[in-house]
């Protein structure tokens, strides 16, 4: 049997913040809710796939930085830039400010918190 992933849901705070975040900060694009209505709101990543968020009472949701939400872009340097030129904080897996992890095999990335405390991942993954 082989499977492949449909979507990832997120329980958030606040909704209109949290789209405001992925779409303003993350540059990702909100998409048509399938479902119909508007208490959840859906987000494309690219290539099909997507992603909901809802909100809800998030108090028993612990998330570590460890626990992430991966994403690849094709121009790393240009995140870095615009995440410099607006004051966007990231820091690297150990949470030095501004720093960016290199693994050994050359790939490059970044963290960012969102406003719930998820843990987001920018990296220069070549897939």
């Amino acid at each position: 049997m082989a499977y492949r992933l449909d979507h990832i849901a997120l329980l958030v705070r606040d909704l209109d913040e949290s789209v405001a975040f992925l779409i303003g900060v993350l540059g990702l694009a909100e998409m048509p809710n399938p479902m119909g209505g508007t208490v959840i709101r859906w987000i494309e990543i690219g290539d099909g796939r997507r992603f909901h968020v809802q909100a809800g009472d998030i108090s028993r949701v612990h998330v570590e930085k460890q626990t992430h939400f991966a994403l690849s872009t094709s121009d790393f340097d240009a995140v870095l830039a615009r995440f410099r030129r607006d004051a966007i904080p990231f820091s690297d897996m150990k949470g030095t400010p501004g720093a960016i992890n290199t693994r050994p095999d050359g790939m490059r990335a970044i963290f960012l918190e969102d406003p719930n405390g998820y843990w987001f991942e920018i990296n220069d993954a070549q897939g």
